[in-house]
C-alpha cells in the first residue's frame, strides 16, 4: 500500500468506536475491588446480625437461609455489565426481597422490640437501592411495595398491627427515595459524559482527517518537486536540447499525468518500473478508474509485482495498466503490445492472475 493510501485510511481508523459507553455501573465502579470489599462488609454485617439475634427468633436456621438468599442477590447486583440491569436478574432480586421478608417476618418475636433481628429491612432496602441505581427504579418501587405489603400482613396476623409493622419501613422508604433521585442524577451525568466523549471523538476524527489531507498535500508537493525540478531547471538554462533532454521532459510530463489520473498505482515499485520503461522507449499509460484505495496490503503487493514484471519485460511498444471500477469482474487489467507479441493480464479482487496471451 502506498504512503498516500495509508494516510487516506487514517481518518477512518480514527473515527472507529474506541470506548464503551458510560453508565451508572461504570461510574460507581461496581466491579472494582473496593465494591467487592464493600460487598464483603455487607455480608459480614448481616451474618453477624443473624448470629447475634439467634436467641430472639423462632428458628435461627430460617434467618440463616434468608441471609444467604440476600447475599446471593447482592453479589449478583454488584457485578459489572451494562445498564439497565438485566430484567431476569432484576426479578430475581425482587423475588429475594419478597421471600426473605416472608421468611424473616414470621420468624420474629410478636411482642417487644425486634431490634437487629429484623436485619432484612435494611438489607433488602439496600438491594432495592442498587436496583434503582442500575436503571430499574420502577421495579425497585414494586419490590418495596411488595416488601411493605408482606410486612403489613405479618403485622396484621400478629399482635403488632399492620400500621405499626408498616412503619418499621419508614426509614428505608427514605433510602429508596434517595436512590431514585441519585439514580436519575447519575443517568444525567452518564449522558453528559457520553455526549462529551462523542464530541471529543468527532473532534479527534476531524483533526485526524485534516492532518491526513495536509500530509497528502505535502507528499504531492514533494512528488511534484522531485519530478519537475530537474526538467524545469534544464528548460530555464536554455537550449539546445538533445535526445536525452527530450526523453527526460517526456518522462516528467508522463509522471505528472500519472499522479493525477492514476493515484492508486503510484506505489514506489510501479513508479520506478514505469519511469525505466519510458526511458527505454515504451509507451506506458496508467489509469485509475477505481477511485478508492485498495485496503488489503497483500493484494497491493501482488498487484505491484505483476505490473512491474510486465513493465520490466517490455522493450518496445506499449503497456496500459488500468484499475477497474469497484464491482467489475477484475481488479486491474494489464495490456502489453510489442512488435512481436501481445498479452493481456487480468487480476481478480484478490490480486491473483488470469492471463491470456494473444499472438500479434
Amino acid at each position: 500500500m502506498s504512503a498516500e493510501q495509508s494516510a487516506a485510511t487514517e481518518p477512518v481508523a480514527a473515527a472507529e468506536p474506541s470506548r464503551i459507553a458510560t453508565d451508572g455501573a461504570n461510574l460507581l465502579a461496581l466491579d472494582s475491588t473496593v465494591a467487592q470489599a464493600l460487598l464483603g462488609v455487607f455480608a459480614l454485617t448481616n451474618v453477624a446480625f443473624v448470629v447475634l439475634t439467634a436467641d430472639r427468633v423462632v428458628n435461627p436456621w430460617i434467618s440463616l437461609m434468608a441471609v444467604l438468599l440476600v447475599l446471593v442477590a447482592a453479589s449478583l447486583i454488584v457485578q459489572g455489565g451494562p445498564d439497565p440491569f438485566p430484567l431476569r436478574e432484576s426479578w430475581f432480586v425482587i423475588g429475594a426481597v419478597v421471600l426473605s421478608t416472608v421468611m424473616v417476618s414470621w420468624n420474629l418475636p410478636t411482642t417487644g422490640d425486634v431490634g437487629r433481628a429484623a436485619w432484612h429491612h435494611g438489607a433488602d432496602a439496600w438491594l432495592l437501592f442498587f436496583l434503582a441505581i442500575r436503571r430499574r427504579t420502577g421495579l425497585a418501587w414494586v419490590g418495596f411495595g411488595l416488601m411493605a405489603a408482606v410486612t403489613a400482613v405479618w403485622g396484621a396476623t400478629t399482635d403488632r398491627g399492620a400500621l405499626e409493622a408498616a412503619l418499621m419501613l419508614k426509614t428505608h422508604l427514605g433510602t429508596l427515595v434517595v436512590a431514585s433521585l441519585f439514580g436519575a442524577g447519575l443517568r444525567r451525568a452518564a449522558r453528559d459524559i457520553n455526549l462529551f466523549a462523542e464530541l471529543a471523538e468527532r473532534a479527534a476524527a476531524s483533526s485526524a482527517e485534516a492532518d491526513a489531507r495536509r500530509e497528502i498535500r505535502r507528499r504531492r508537493v514533494a512528488e511534484l518537486v522531485a519530478t519537475a525540478t530537474g526538467p524545469l531547471r534544464r528548460i530555464a538554462a536554455g537550449g539546445p536540447y538533445d535526445e536525452h533532454d527530450r526523453t527526460e521532459f517526456l518522462a516528467a510530463e508522463a509522471a505528472l499525468r500519472d499522479s493525477v489520473r492514476a493515484r492508486g498505482l503510484t506505489m514506489p515499485a510501479i513508479v520506478a518500473a514505469t519511469s525505466a520503461a519510458r526511458r527505454r522507449g515504451v509507451d506506458v499509460t496508467l489509469l485509475d478508474d477505481r477511485g478508492a484505495a485498495i485496503m488489503d496490503g497483500e493484494v497491493m503487493t501482488r498487484l505491484s509485482r505483476e505490473v512491474t514484471d510486465v513493465l520490466d519485460a517490455a522493450t518496445d511498444g506499449s503497456v496500459t495498466v488500468r484499475l477497474l471500477p469497484a464491482g467489475r469482474w477484475a481488479l486491474v487489467t494489464i495490456v502489453a503490445q510489442s512488435s512481436s507479441h501481445g498479452s493481456r493480464v487480468e487480476l481478480d479482487e484478490a490480486g491473483l492472475r488470469v492471463e491470456s496471451d494473444v499472438a500479434q
